[in-house]
């Protein structure tokens, strides 16, 4: 392959060029949460979640916000602190509408 240049000692995998000529100077940023974060309650595969706050709770980073509920599935935590606006039916990005 032509745009894979050099030897690695690694024997296996793909080792792209780095191309950080455009970035490599740039001071890294720490870009602010999103006002609106939705979690679906499930993944791909497995039972979903259940949902164990309430909208208008508020709830801290870390938190436990639903429960697995088979042996295939995950307890969701909070990814951020904030107050739960809303549950409802959510798109998956496969379009399935899920709670959320």
């Amino acid at each position: 392959m032509g745009i894979f240049r050099h030897r690695n000692t690694f024997k296996h995998g793909v080792h792209p060029p780095e191309n950080k000529s455009e970035t490599n100077g740039l001071p890294i940023r720490q870009f602010p949460f999103s006002p609106l974060i939705i979690l679906p309650m499930v993944q791909h595969i497995g039972s979903p979640s259940k949902i164990i706050v309430r909208e208008g709770q508020e709830v801290h980073r870390g938190q436990v916000l639903a429960e697995a509920t088979a042996y295939v599935s995950v307890p969701l935590h909070a990814p951020v602190s904030g107050v739960i606006r809303k549950i409802a039916n959510v798109p998956t990005i496969s379009g399935q509408m899920v709670q959320g």
